[in-house]
């Protein structure tokens, strides 16, 4: 049996006392070359349960494992890459000197970088690219944060959001991206609030509403035949939330004061 890439048993998560769960017991499982689309409206606890599987933050209660070992373990680590929904990298360097740092932080030799560094940049479009980060728009940071993820190799790829600030032609490579991975084995979890860029290129999906999962599996089971994964989706945010009147605001639905 193959063993699994990332494993996560009950997790809770509440950043103050007063405060809701953030997550609240969520437990899934990932192998080699699956790929998960993290769903969920805005608060739901996706971020929250990337920054446990990342080690940024440490769950109040149960376990996240990373190749058979916790999220600090350092070669667990070297086998990660990961997109934050808003990269940003130090203001003054150049794109090519960012992926040298991080070259380095990973132990990629002299020889490594130097290979990998131009190709990273050729695939981010930002070959020749000569300008400081500060100077980046959203949407060349978005693209860096992709170029360094990819320059280990990584066997697990985590994105945040990380279509958020792409044009068309950014979309499309990191969906040829994450199809690359996935033919190589390469374990990939997303999160995202496009439904469609979910449903192309991810095998399984997990619905959160209020740090919970609604519904997880394989995408043809969560989602019947002759309906679309959006259409669960609000199907499930709908029957979880708080019932509200549809349309306008009331004071919208009719005609100003002396308007004709």
């Amino acid at each position: 049996m193959t063993a699994a890439v990332v494993q996560a048993w009950d997790l809770r998560k509440r950043y103050r006392a007063r405060d809701p769960l953030a997550v609240d017991g969520v437990s899934f499982s990932l192998g080699p070359g699956q790929a998960l689309g993290l769903l969920g409206p805005n608060g739901a606890g996706k971020s929250t349960i990337v920054k446990m599987i990342t080690g940024l933050i440490r769950p109040d209660s149960g376990q996240v494992q990373l190749f058979g070992s916790g999220p600090g373990d350092v070669r667990a680590r070297s086998l990660l890459g990961f997109v934050p929904e808003d990269p940003d990298f130090p203001r003054f360097l150049r794109a090519g000197e960012v992926l040298d740092y991080f070259g380095r932080l990973l132990g990629l030799s002299p020889a490594e970088r130097q290979r990998r560094i131009p190709e990273a940049l050729e695939w981010a479009h930002l070959a020749g690219e000569t300008r400081q980060v500060r100077l980046f728009s959203k949407g060349m940071k978005q693209r860096l944060g992709l170029a360094q993820a990819i320059i280990g190799s990584p066997r697990l790829l985590i994105l945040d959001e990380p279509t958020a600030d792409l044009d068309p032609v950014g979309r499309h490579d990191v969906r040829e991206l994450i199809a690359g991975f996935k033919s190589q084995g390469t374990t990939i979890l997303l999160n995202s609030h496009l439904l469609s860029e979910v449903e192309r290129v991810c095998d399984r999906v997990a619905i959160m509403m209020d740090g919970r999962v609604l519904r997880e599996g394989p995408i043809q089971d969560v989602v019947p035949a002759g309906h679309t994964l959006e259409d669960v989706f609000m199907e499930l945010v709908r029957s979880g939330s708080a019932q509200r009147e549809a349309g306008l605001p009331s004071f919208l639905r009719s005609p100003p004061e002396g308007a004709n």
